[in-house]
């Protein structure tokens, strides 16, 4: 009976390392693949020159409300969405989103076990996230554009997203990008009516 008990512990044991070993081994790949990638913010240079009159509108506005003109029952009106973002507010956002990701590619780097302690949705209580958040919603259509313009799906566009959700008080699940895009135009349109 006791070899029987010392084998199984042993097999136990060795599938619980083989299982670490492999994910840090994975994490370790993913995180070499991800340095190289360069986060997109998308180029809005020409056509804009600095921020736009609706942009300041925003900003002035002692409610804060947004309207969301874009979003149509047809789709979004990209001519429009580019007028009236703050290019200031847009590269803002990407400085700090980016290098959230990167610093925590990093972090992973030197401490793959953080992502099995902590997760990745740590960089949520991060202080550069937070300063997105703190924008409010002048910040709204920035993240808006980069998460619908974005040829990615990544850690960087997911945190534009939840970013948009949090500072725009809505109430629905997702669980990707694209579906937020998709739910998120969905409320806009509801409110619209």
């Amino acid at each position: 009976m006791k070899k029987v008990i010392i084998v199984v512990s042993v097999a136990i044991l060795c599938i619980v390392i083989g299982v670490g070993v492999s994910y840090l081994l994975f994490a370790s790949d993913r995180i070499e693949d991800k340095q190289e990638e360069q986060l997109p913010v998308p180029e809005l240079s020409e056509g804009l020159g600095g921020e736009s009159d609706a942009a300041q509108e925003n900003k002035d506005n002692e409610q804060n409300e947004i309207k969301w003109e874009e979003i149509t029952k047809d789709g979004v009106n990209e001519e429009l969405l580019l007028q009236n973002i703050d290019i200031d507010i847009l590269n803002q956002i990407g400085s700090e989103l980016q290098t959230l990701v990167k610093e925590a590619y990093e972090e992973e780097r030197a401490n793959p076990e953080i992502l099995i302690t902590e997760g990745w949705a740590r960089v949520l209580k991060y202080e550069r996230f937070q300063k997105v958040l703190d924008m409010g919603t002048p910040a709204m259509k920035p993240l808006y554009l980069i998460i619908y313009k974005s040829p990615n799906r990544g850690e960087y566009e997911y945190l534009c997203a939840y970013a948009l959700y949090k500072i725009s008080g809505y109430d629905f699940d997702w669980a990707t990008t694209d579906e937020f895009i998709e739910k998120f135009n969905k409320q806009v349109l509801k409110e619209q009516q």
